[in-house]
């Protein structure tokens, strides 16, 4: 099966660095880009799932209390400031 193929302008400057890249790692555009956006896309890929499991959840009750959020943030400054101070 062959690769679909993905087309897309980036400006002068940024096409100039991948090459720059490239060359420097004897390596084409092509191995650079997919590594690129397989990184992206599995770090989108992550942080959509983990919203969806968030709202499940919600949507199934287990939610904390706002107090206990604000109590464990404030312990957490505090505990910051003790430690610098």
């Amino acid at each position: 099966m062959a690769s679909p193929v993905l087309s897309f302008r980036v400006e002068e400057s940024l096409a100039q660095q991948l090459d720059a890249l490239a060359a420097a790692t004897d390596r084409d555009r092509q191995y650079h880009l997919k590594r690129a956006l397989l990184r992206y896309v599995e770090a989108e890929s992550w942080h959509v799932q983990a919203i969806a499991e968030g709202i499940d959840d919600a949507d199934a009750g287990n939610l904390t209390d706002l107090s206990e959020i604000q109590a464990k943030w404030a312990n957490r400054g505090k505990d910051c400031a003790d430690r610098e101070g």
